[in-house]
């Protein structure tokens, strides 16, 4: 038999140790106190005092190494002693006092919580917010510059871009691009501050590139932009405006306080602005108007809001159209002008060539058409209802006389400057009259809006809100501006301060007698020419009109009977009806309150007389509540 195992021999041999183990344990260890990364591998150059330069080094997946891998070492380390004594107090406290450390946890969980929930609500607030802009402007940035850069995989736009939300109206250096810590060609810098300044639409702005040091990166200084309001009322402001010419009139000031201005009779004779509402329409319409009516000029403004410019409310120089009749006439007359001044253009061009004097031209007429959308639809409502009987044309003479305007304005001093929201080609009259608005202004647009009217200009500048910031495209090139500001008593009182010219009645433009030379061929082309003494005089109107009868003067009784039917006020006694003494009475109280009111042509005894087209064409544009009696009967 074997014998029993002794006591030791039951006992197990010890097992040697694993210094490899310990060792790696130990280097863990020291790791975690020494700030370094767990594992040992690093993932930056960062040293034991120096953060990382960053964008330069990956993970071994490709990807972007953490923000923590980017603090120095010393940093880390700190950080991780803090948290530790944070954990160990904790517990030893919760070991010595229970309860009282309980308490605090909840109080330090609930702040902790409520800090998190501003935090969380913050960033989600933020990123509301700014959604739009890291969508249309921050991210196509990223996309390009993110291959350029070799920047690693999942590294943000947030992680080297700096672009505020609203840039596009902030002055100095809001605009910085960080770049890889290991790039030293100056001329790949500034390819990335062109494509920068390409994709973000910056105007006017010098990119500083700093390649020394640790910190590499580019940043964009914005020039003095324009400034926030243009007043009239400001002296160097109205020195400008008084500066400026009757054919370049003063739009407003862009980047260093540039004047801008647009020559009606070099550059554009006409005008368009497109914009959404409350951008400053008005505005800009009013202060050209002016302008244009300082030195010399008519103003023609077609209105259906009927009070976008109180200003201009019984001005002697501006014929205010809000009835679609009017409009419809006024269109159809000054084609006819149109006309009329290309016959003396012609003859003017004969007379230089005899070394004689010109023939005048006429004022300048600068056409405002307020909301043209409205104008487009209402102009071919009208014309179906009131055609001629047989007239089998589907487009409105106005719209087709619009388009000849368009086509003559430069030479004959005749002007448009269309107002919308949304002026496209069917719009205006077809991309054919569209194109003759070679000046075009945009405020507050959509891409889908820049692209339709302006394709050329790219890229797209980024739309402001302030109030009164357009972008005025001439010649393929777009000028950030801030237009002029005039209260309405400083527009009237200039608009009077010059030299005023009349405007003529609806029904009298396009009328002037203009003398014709009968040349066919100028003499000195070595052809035979007719001779000078057959002189005729032309009357710009249609070949199958049949002049109008001198209308009769006529009174206000007259009138209250057969020309203005409809609006009401108090009963006076000398007229027949009860409806002709409302007439007779509101007629009265017309004449005394309406700026707008037609003038007297003659007085009879004690009666003044008026033209009955005057008063048809008054009554067709009166605003109503003007002629409301002092009792507060209203029209209706």
């Amino acid at each position: 038999m074997m014998a029993p195992p002794t006591a030791a021999g039951t006992r197990q041999a010890k097992k040697p140790t694993d210094w490899h183990t310990v060792g790696r344990r130990l280097a863990v260890g020291w790791r975690a106190v020494s700030g370094d990364t767990l594992d040992g591998r690093p993932r930056t150059d960062r040293t034991w005092t120096h953060r990382s330069t960053p964008l330069t080094t990956r993970r071994d997946d490709g990807r972007a190494p953490h923000s923590w891998d980017y603090l120095s070492r010393l940093e880390v380390a700190g950080l991780r002693a803090f948290g530790g004594f944070i954990v160990g107090g904790t517990g030893y406290a919760a070991v010595v006092e229970p309860a009282e450390t309980l308490q605090s946890l909840q109080v330090s969980g609930l702040a902790a919580a409520c800090s998190a929930a501003s935090w969380a609500g913050f960033r989600g607030m933020d990123g509301m917010v700014t959604w739009k802009h890291r969508k249309e402007w921050l991210w196509p940035l990223h996309v390009v510059l993110r291959d350029i850069l070799h920047l690693p995989e999942g590294t943000r736009p947030s992680d080297y871009l700096s672009v505020p939300a609203g840039y596009q109206d902030m002055d100095g250096n809001v605009i910085r691009v960080d770049l890889p810590g290991n790039w030293s060609n100056r001329e790949q810098a500034q390819e990335v501050a062109r494509l920068v300044i390409t994709k973000l639409a910056l105007q006017d702005v010098k990119p500083s590139v700093k390649l020394t040091g640790g910190s590499h990166h580019i940043v964009f200084v914005q020039s003095p932009r324009a400034p926030r309001a243009v007043m009239f009322a400001d002296k160097e402001i109205r020195a400008r405006v008084e500066k400026a010419g009757g054919s370049a009139p003063f739009l407003g000031l862009s980047h260093r306080d540039v004047a801008v201005s647009i020559d009606l009779d070099d550059e554009s004779p006409h005008l368009m602005f497109s914009a959404a509402p409350g951008a400053g329409k008005s505005v800009l319409a009013r202060a050209l108007a002016s302008q244009v009516l300082h030195h010399g000029g008519i103003t023609i403004i077609i209105d259906f809001k009927k009070t976008s410019h109180t200003w201009a409310f019984g001005l002697p120089n501006v014929m205010y159209i809000r009835s679609v009749q009017d409009a419809h006439d006024v269109l159809v007359a000054l084609a006819r002008e149109g006309d009329r001044r290309m016959a003396v253009s012609e003859e003017n061009v004969y007379r230089g060539m005899r070394e004689e004097s010109p023939l005048p031209m006429g004022p300048r007429i600068l056409l405002i058409v307020e909301e043209a959308n409205t104008m487009r639809k209402r102009l071919s409502k009208w014309w179906s209802k009131n055609k001629p009987e047989g007239d089998k044309s589907k487009e409105s003479p106005a719209v087709e006389a619009l388009g000849e305007s368009l086509f003559m304005g430069r030479s004959q001093r005749m002007h448009v400057f269309m107002v919308g929201q949304s002026l496209t080609a069917q719009t205006v009259g077809g991309p054919e009259m569209r194109e003759a608005f070679t000046a075009r202004i945009l405020a507050r647009y959509t891409q889908n809006a820049w692209r339709m009217l302006v394709p050329e200009v790219s890229p797209i500048p980024k739309a402001s809100r302030h109030s009164g910031r357009v972008q005025v495209v001439l010649a393929g090139t777009a000028h950030e501006t801030q237009v002029i500001f005039m209260t309405d008593a400083e527009a009237r009182e200039w608009a009077l301060s010059g030299t005023v010219t009349k405007a003529p009645a609806v029904y009298e433009l396009g009328e002037g007698d203009t003398p014709i030379s009968g040349h066919t061929t100028p003499s000195h082309l070595g052809e035979e020419g007719v001779s000078d003494t057959d002189v005729r005089h032309l009357r710009s109107v249609d070949e199958n009109t049949e002049p109008e009868p001198e209308t009769a003067a006529i009174g206000l009784a007259d009138a209250a009977r057969t020309v203005c039917a409809g609006i009401s006020g108090a009963a006076n006694p000398g007229v027949t009806t009860p409806q002709e003494k409302r007439d007779l009475m509101a007629l009265r109280n017309a004449r005394g309150r309406d700026p707008q009111f037609p003038d007297h042509i003659e007085v009879k005894g004690r009666e003044k007389m008026y033209d009955r087209r005057d008063l048809e064409v008054w009554a067709r544009n009166r605003i109503s509540a003007l002629d409301e009696d002092e009792s507060g009967t209203g029209t209706e």
